[in-house]
């Protein structure tokens, strides 16, 4: 049986791909292949083929075509290639410019990684601090720029040690960073530079004494259990998710139905899960939404440090990075695993087991009134149906939820862990720090923004829609219309052309995304979802700086365009060493019409943070969550038919009871 046309890229499409791309070149040419993906159809293709399948018409897919990026190894030469499987042919292929360079996959930060431990200068470098090589750590990441001329692909890659006391390879190497760093020419596979940190003392002459380096001495650095000085808590008890008939989703290869709710979700390397064909109840709300660019830049203004930034999407890849979600560990219920396949730097596909997980949540009251002259309470429980993936990019942790409400309310959520990225500060120096955190002694968290966005391509009841900015307003005292001054009420404007918006909490700004050749009979207004979106702080780098300029979707939280076809990167296709040509800022200046139009509506988002001594060495989870709600779609409240919740359906248990089971069990006869 054919994949689905937005069906992930199966194992044997892959390598069919890899194939037909080999064969361009001689035989003895060393290809490194960096991803590849399905190249998903062109909305005026596939919207028609989706719509026919919802009513059970059949009708031709769309071609089915994959997308791989390669390199030649020891050259600056890498490409871009679309095969088409049907075809069995090549039909697209550019070499890419130094500008537009691939993604940094996560072998070649193993190869990074593996050239600095090799490296003499490494080597040397551990002799002057009078550390065994076997303790040095090496973490590779992006390179940023700092330079218009800066062409060879390059990492940086910063140095820790793990813990010297326990010389565990579990051990926390964060809490023992190093006082250089390391740059490593990716395309010689060489150590190209060693840079020492320019900390605020003379590191070489006061950062070594006693014939070893004066590393720090964090009062715990280690997050691992094993590794604690501290015990584990006694007190917590099982809590089990248990659902005796099974859970309420249907899941058929990749299409998900639950409570009116049906959808698609595909998997890539770069943006790992993505949602498609989004519907309730028959009618259609979202045609394609995804986080689209996660961008990490750091505030430490020193030189090299000012380099230090990660385009953690377009760079990575979060499919790159994504987690096995084991059962029982990062998922609780009844789970259904999705897996994926990333294309190997051999030309082999490999297998991404349990990349995402999905279950049901209860999320406590979906709504509730009691008759106060009867007493007689009506209540629903809230149940969500929950889509998991969380993804692993060096020190952090990201866990993202696609989130659906039986109301029809669709949710977006962002958590941040892991650990925090460290740089040395003498332990001796007591002068406060400007732009970063002492987390333990010797121990300097800079300060840094994680700014996210999210891409939406609404289709409210078709896709001819338009963007609203609704703002709550006091009325003006009047005699006539408001003579007592309380009076308030809501000034709606409608975005006519590509551009940004700004969010204003004292006007409780929302944003709706209506459908104005569909009319709710009950509002007498054009049905609508509207958009909740986070407050938070935009970029701070400053808008020639480097980090600026290459992240151009980061200055403006609300973003509308007109859609096109292979726009979906708020930053840009290609972000590594990127000089900032491409992106939002381009799309928006095309000042295209966005009223009644096949829009997309971009969220930019994110925290600003300045560590506290509390995240480390491990951070406790920084949540973020995104609304898009019915506004208008429906004639009243899409919930009643929910069941009311009783307690021969959920079976509770009291406190007092479940303490006399549980001492039963305690004391229950041995044989």
């Amino acid at each position: 049986m054919s994949p689905h046309p937005l069906d992930p890229a199966l194992p044997e499409e892959l390598e069919a791909a890899v194939e037909f791309i080999k064969q361009r070149f001689d035989p003895d040419v060393n290809i490194f292949w960096y991803a590849g993906s399905v190249y998903e159809p062109p909305k005026s293709e596939l919207l028609p083929y989706l719509r026919a399948e919802r009513q059970g018409k059949p009708r031709q897919p769309p071609a089915r075509r994959i997308t791989i990026y390669f390199g030649i190894v020891h050259t600056p030469r890498n490409f871009e290639a679309v095969v088409d499987l049907g075809q069995g042919a090549i039909v697209g292929f550019k070499e890419l410019s130094r500008v537009h360079q691939p993604p940094l996959v996560l072998a070649e930060v193993d190869i990074a990684r593996e050239v600095t431990l090799t490296s003499e200068l490494v080597q040397a470098e551990a002799k002057r601090l009078d550390i065994p090589m076997d303790l040095v750590f090496a973490e590779p990441w992006d390179y940023g720029r700092e330079d218009e001329h800066e062409t060879p692909r390059s990492s940086q890659v910063f140095m820790y040690m793990l813990n010297p006391e326990t010389c565990e390879p579990e051990s926390n190497p964060y809490a023992f960073p190093l006082d250089f760093m390391v740059i490593v020419d990716l395309e010689q596979r060489v150590v190209s530079k060693v840079v020492h940190l320019n900390l605020e003392v003379d590191t070489i002459s006061k950062s070594v004494k006693n014939g070893g380096y004066k590393y720090s001495r964090p009062v715990e650095p280690e997050y691992v259990h094993e590794l604690q000085s501290q015990k584990m808590r006694e007190s917590v008890k099982p809590l089990r998710v248990v659902q005796p008939e099974g859970p309420s989703f249907n899941v058929q290869g990749q299409l998900i139905e639950w409570e009116k709710w049906r959808f698609r979700v595909s998997f890539n390397w770069r943006e790992g899960f993505v949602l498609h064909d989004i519907c309730f109840d028959n009618r259609e709300v979202i045609y394609r939404m995804a986080l689209a660019e996660m961008f990490v830049p750091y505030g430490d203004p020193r030189k090299p440090l000012n380099r230090k930034s990660a385009f953690d999407l377009g760079n990575i890849g979060a499919g790159n990075a994504a987690n096995n979600l084991g059962l029982g560990c990062d998922c609780l219920g009844v789970i259904k695993y999705l897996d994926g396949y990333l294309l190997g730097s051999d030309g082999k596909a490999m297998k991404m087991p349990n990349v995402i997980c999905i279950h049901e949540v209860d999320a406590g009251i979906q709504w509730k009134h009691t008759n106060t002259v009867t007493g007689k309470a009506v209540v629903v429980r809230r149940r969500q149906l929950q889509l998991q993936m969380i993804i692993t990019v060096a020190n952090y942790e990201y866990a993202f939820y696609f989130i659906f409400d039986q109301s029809g309310e669709i949710m977006f959520e962002t958590l941040a862990t892991g650990i925090l990225s460290t740089t040395p500060i003498d332990p001796d120096n007591k002068d406060p720090c400007a732009y970063g955190t002492r987390v333990a002694p010797g121990v300097l968290a800079p300060y840094h923004q994680h700014i996210f966005n999210l891409r939406i391509d609404p289709m409210i009841d078709g896709h001819d829609n338009s963007l609203q900015v609704v703002d709550s307003v006091p009325m003006p005292l009047d005699k006539d219309t408001n003579p007592y001054g309380i009076g308030y009420t809501t000034e709606t404007r409608t975005v006519t052309v590509s551009g940004t918006e700004q969010i204003d909490v004292s006007k409780n700004r929302v944003f709706k995304i209506i459908n104005s050749n569909k009319i709710n009979p009950t509002t007498l207004q054009p049905v609508g979802f509207k958009l909740v979106p986070i407050a938070s702080q935009m970029l701070l780098a400053d808008e020639n700086s480097w980090h600026a300029r290459r992240s151009n979707y980061c200055t403006d939280p609300i973003w509308v365009t007109k859609y096109k076809d292979d726009e979906l990167y708020p930053a840009g296709k290609f972000t590594s060493q990127s000089i900032g040509d491409d992106g939002l800022r381009r799309y928006v200046n095309r000042k295209d019409p966005v009223e009644n139009e096949d829009i997309v509506i971009w969220h930019t988002y994110g925290f600003t943070h300045n560590p506290r001594p509390e995240d480390f060495p491990v951070m406790p989870a920084e949540t973020a969550r995104v609304l898009i709600k019915p506004n208008g779609f429906f004639e009243y409240n899409p919930t009643l038919d929910v069941p009311p919740s009783k307690q021969a359906f959920n079976q509770s248990v009291s406190y007092e009871d479940s303490k006399a089971n549980a001492a039963k069990k305690g004391t229950c006869c041995k044989m």
